[in-house]
C-alpha cells in the first residue's frame, strides 16, 4: 500500500497545472483600444481580441485599462500579464513573448505645421523639447538613438502629450501617428494642424506577454488571430478602421532618424 501511494505522489508531479488565466492590460488610446463613454471596453485591438475569444471558443475576458507605463510594468512582473496595443520593435522583441500584427503602424516625430522645426538628423534634435508618454515607443526609440532625457518632456496619457504641443509647451511630440493625430482631433484640432517632420521606425502592433507565459496559450491566441484575418468579420473591422486611420499626404518625403 504504502509502495502505491508513493507511485501515485510520483504520479502527481508529472501531471501539467492548469496554465493560469491570462490577465489583459491596456490604455485610453483609441482608434486601437480604450473606453466609451460607459466604461466599455472599445477600439480596433479590442474588437480584433473579441473575435479572437470567439473562435478559441472561449468568453470575454476583464480588460483592465491603466496608465502606459503602469501597465508596461506589470507586463514586465507578471507572468500573466498581456498588453495591448503593444509596438514591437527589434529592441523590445526578445524581452517578451509576441502575437502579432494587430495592425502595421510608424512611430513619428510631429509638430505644429505652422512653426515645426526642420529635423534632417539626430543632431538637430539637440535644441529641441520633445513631448513622450511614459515608456511608450516614442520615448524608447529616442533613446536608443541616443538623444538625452533632458530633452524629453514625459507624461502619463497621449492626450496630455498632445496638450503639450498644442501649447507650445514642447516643439515635437513622438509616438504612433495614428494615435497623435487621433488625440489632436478629440481634443478640437483638426488633422492639418500638424505635420510630420521625420520617422523614427515603422513596425507592427501586437500583443505582448510576460516571457514566463503559457507558450501553449500564446500559441492558441496566435493561430486564433491568425485564423480570424482569414474572415470577413476581420475585413470589415479593418475596413471601419481604416477611416479612422487615414495619414495625410507628405511630400517631399519624410526624412528617416536611424
Amino acid at each position: 500500500m504504502r509502495h502505491l501511494l508513493s507511485a501515485f505522489a510520483s504520479l502527481a508531479l508529472f501531471i501539467a497545472l492548469p496554465a493560469p488565466a491570462l490577465i489583459y492590460y491596456s490604455e485610453q488610446n483609441m482608434p486601437l483600444n480604450g473606453q466609451d463613454k460607459n466604461g466599455q471596453p472599445v477600439g480596433l485591438a479590442v474588437e480584433l481580441l473579441r473575435l479572437m475569444w470567439r473562435e478559441m471558443g472561449e468568453p470575454e475576458q476583464p480588460i483592465h485599462f491603466l496608465p502606459w507605463a503602469r501597465g508596461w510594468y506589470l507586463l514586465t512582473q507578471q507572468q500573466e500579464a498581456v498588453l495591448f496595443t503593444t509596438a514591437h520593435t527589434k529592441e523590445r522583441d526578445p524581452h517578451f513573448l509576441w502575437v502579432c500584427p494587430i495592425s502595421h503602424s510608424r512611430v513619428a516625430l510631429v509638430g505644429r505645421k505652422q512653426d515645426a522645426p526642420k529635423v534632417a538628423s539626430k543632431a538637430d534634435l539637440a535644441k529641441l523639447q520633445i513631448g513622450v508618454m511614459q515608456a511608450d515607443v516614442g520615448e524608447q526609440l529616442l533613446l536608443n538613438r541616443g538623444i538625452s532625457p533632458g530633452n524629453m518632456m514625459a507624461v502619463e496619457r497621449m492626450d496630455q502629450v498632445v496638450r503639450q504641443l498644442i501649447m507650445a509647451r514642447t516643439d515635437l511630440v513622438a509616438g504612433n501617428e495614428v494615435m497623435l493625430r487621433h488625440q489632436a482631433k478629440e481634443l478640437g484640432f483638426p488633422s492639418e494642424d500638424f505635420v510630420t517632420v521625420a520617422i523614427l521606425e515603422e513596425q507592427d502592433n501586437c500583443f505582448a506577454f510576460n516571457l514566463r507565459a503559457d507558450k501553449q496559450q500564446v500559441a492558441r491566441l496566435q493561430q486564433a488571430l491568425d485564423k480570424v484575418k482569414q474572415g470577413d468579420e476581420y475585413k470589415k473591422l479593418i475596413a471601419r478602421y481604416q477611416l479612422l486611420s487615414i495619414l495625410p499626404e507628405t511630400s517631399p518625403p519624410i526624412p528617416r532618424l536611424e
